[in-house]
């Protein structure tokens, strides 16, 4: 069976009905306070459904994320690895571009805003397994893109520098602009400039101490 056929089948396109149903259900609730049975309702599906294709809540949980961020990951991964292999002059800023510019992009960018407030939101119990199953390889492989242009900055402190810089693009992506300033679509693409540059002066930065115990 060809994957156009896949896709046009009555199994997947049950499947997407409770991947969007329950997405609208999560942000709108959280986690603990929706049901099965209430996605199962909203989706236009019998409850066996969801257990059929997801196997339990948690199941479906981590199935909406993935959907959302699966396609950033992939491009980032693509595209720093064309960068290292073809730029011999690779330097932090062309590293972050690569990292940032799927949220300059309207197709991918769409629905993130609103799954990351509210992922970010849940429990860490419930975020922290998530997050390291979707962003431990793409973590791992920019910060070793960044250890080789910044070899001055211990592996720790990196580690902590790039923790810090996606705890702002989550700020970011949560308020698209600054206090008194309407949020709009320009404002995060200059957002995300800013970021890029705020990003860079921080992960340049001589280190102050040694942290590596």
């Amino acid at each position: 069976m060809t994957k156009h056929a896949v896709k046009a089948s009555p199994s997947f396109a049950t499947r997407e009905k409770i991947l969007d149903a329950a997405e609208i259900l999560f942000i709108e609730r959280g986690f603990a306070a929706t049901s099965l049975r209430a996605i199962a309702s909203k989706a236009g599906v019998n409850l066996a459904a969801t257990n059929y294709h997801f196997d339990s809540k948690n199941g479906l949980l981590a199935a909406v994320f993935h959907r959302r961020v699966a396609p950033i990951n992939e491009q980032r991964l693509s595209e720093l690895k064309q960068l290292t292999e073809n730029d011999p002059n690779l330097t932090t800023r062309k590293i972050l571009e690569v990292f940032f510019r799927p949220f300059m992009q309207s197709d991918l960018y769409a629905a993130i805003p609103a799954v990351i407030g509210w992922i970010y939101g849940e429990p860490e119990a419930i975020t922290k397994p998530l997050l390291e199953s979707e962003f431990s390889e793409v973590a791992g492989v920019f910060h070793a893109a960044l250890t080789a242009v910044l070899p001055h900055v211990s592996s720790k402190e990196l580690q902590w520098r790039i923790h810090f810089m996606l705890g702002s693009l989550v700020h970011l992506l949560r308020l698209n602009s600054p206090l008194g300033v309407a949020p709009s679509r320009t404002s995060l693409l200059e957002g995300l400039q800013q970021l890029i540059n705020f990003s860079i002066a921080g992960l340049e930065q001589t280190n102050v101490g040694d942290h590596d115990d």
